[in-house]
């Protein structure tokens, strides 16, 4: 069962910066029963864990994934168990099992989520989930994809061009590009005033700008020159000492007028659209290149723009604290751990943490490692840190 939460950000607290008062959740009885936290036992019996998810009969996951649905048959055929799945962005995934909490309500098990700066630094800390690594995927995964907690995949907001209007390359090489007259209304991406990850790329250009002056160098021959309102903008602040090449970048960008949509799927379908004759650029989704159709749509990222062509971040699988079918989460959590379970995020442009569904996914999509690619990851604890200032600049410079 799908229920597709609605998406309604409008303030601060919905990109991400919420504040959970320095309580602490957790309750020694329920640790102890789910075997988490200190109570973690140095081996797991999976037949014991299986048995006992049979018994809860079902495992509830918030998900900032709809192809959760996907797995509700398969999961149920193997197991017995079903999946009752919550598509829910990552911020409000976390904001919503804080208000449970806080009202005594313990109603999910699994929290399938790419919102990295409050998970390490607020839900993490706070107990309001645990880390749980299924037994035997050491060999197979990187010290940082186990802790602080459990990567399943590693995603990424990139840019996008129409391949089909331009077949012989991408019309920039530059993110400086973004800013050009010609490219004034024709690039879309999420508001980052209303989607978290896109408030994160933004962040992360933000915290990029030695990379940003070289990149505005190579592309206009000269060194960065700052704007007069970024300079007035500086001078007024108490924060910020002086301007950079990513606030000039920033601000420049939002004067270009780009377009913000509510939906990763509807920028990439715009940029994609066959039928135009003068395609969009925009910023979403990596793993959208498996909506291409021929002769309907045709994107792709621009892989070689300078000096990125975007950020990619962890999604993670955690348990919340106190969920009711623990056992159900774990079995939940191996299984999409697993090739089976992983299927259906086993696209172009979703990177398995596992080293061994990699390998099978950069030979059957003919795409580079991971990480080879020109992304910037972000930095959770800077982004949270930051978070407030990155939106009272924002709003100055838009």
């Amino acid at each position: 069962m799908l229920k597709r939460m609605n998406k309604k950000l409008l303030t601060s607290l919905a990109i991400g910066f919420i504040v959970l008062s320095g309580k602490t959740f957790a309750d020694e009885t329920w640790q102890k029963i789910a075997q988490v936290g200190k109570f973690a036992s140095s081996t797991q019996d999976w037949a014991a864990i299986e048995a006992a998810a049979k018994k809860e009969g079902q495992v509830v996951i918030y998900s900032v994934s709809s192809r959760i649905a996907k797995l509700v048959d398969g999961f149920k055929e193997k197991y017995g168990i079903e999946i009752v799945g919550f598509d829910m962005p990552s911020d409000l995934q976390i904001e919503k099992l804080r208000r449970e909490h806080k009202a005594g309500i313990h109603a999910v098990d699994v929290l399938f989520n790419a919102e990295a700066p409050l998970l390490l630094n607020e839900a993490l800390p706070n107990n309001l989930v645990w880390n749980f690594i299924p037994s035997g995927l050491e060999p197979d995964l990187d010290a940082h994809e186990m802790e602080p907690f459990l990567v399943q995949r590693h995603s990424s907001r990139v840019v996008y061009y129409n391949t089909a209007l331009n077949p012989s390359g991408a019309p920039i090489d530059s993110i400086w590009d973004l800013t050009r007259e010609e490219w004034k209304g024709r690039t879309q991406l999420p508001s980052p005033l209303e989607d978290g990850l896109s408030a994160n790329f933004i962040q992360t250009v933000l915290h990029n700008s030695a990379e940003m002056a070289a990149a505005y160098e190579r592309e206009f021959g000269e060194p960065i020159s700052f704007s007069e309102d970024v300079l007035e903008v500086v001078a007024e602040s108490t924060t910020i000492d002086e301007p950079d090449a990513s606030m000039e970048w920033l601000y420049r960008f939002l004067k270009n007028e780009p377009v913000f949509q509510s939906s990763t799927t509807k920028i990439f379908n715009n940029v994609g659209d066959v039928q135009q004759e003068k395609a969009p650029l925009g910023i979403t989704t990596f793993s959208k290149m498996r909506k291409n159709k021929e002769g309907v749509y045709a994107a792709g990222p621009i892989f070689d723009l300078d000096p990125v062509f975007g950020v990619s971040y962890p999604t993670a699988l955690v348990m919340a604290d106190m969920a009711p079918n623990p056992n159900a989460a774990k079995l939940l959590i191996r299984y999409m751990m697993e090739e089976e379970g992983f299927s259906p995020w086993n696209e172009p442009g979703d990177f398995a943490a596992r080293s061994s569904i990699e390998a099978k996914q950069l030979e059957k999509f003919n795409l580079p490692k991971f990480d080879d690619l020109k992304l910037w990851p972000i930095d959770p604890t800077e982004i949270y840190y930051t978070k407030y200032g990155f939106l009272a600049l924002y709003l100055e410079l838009s």
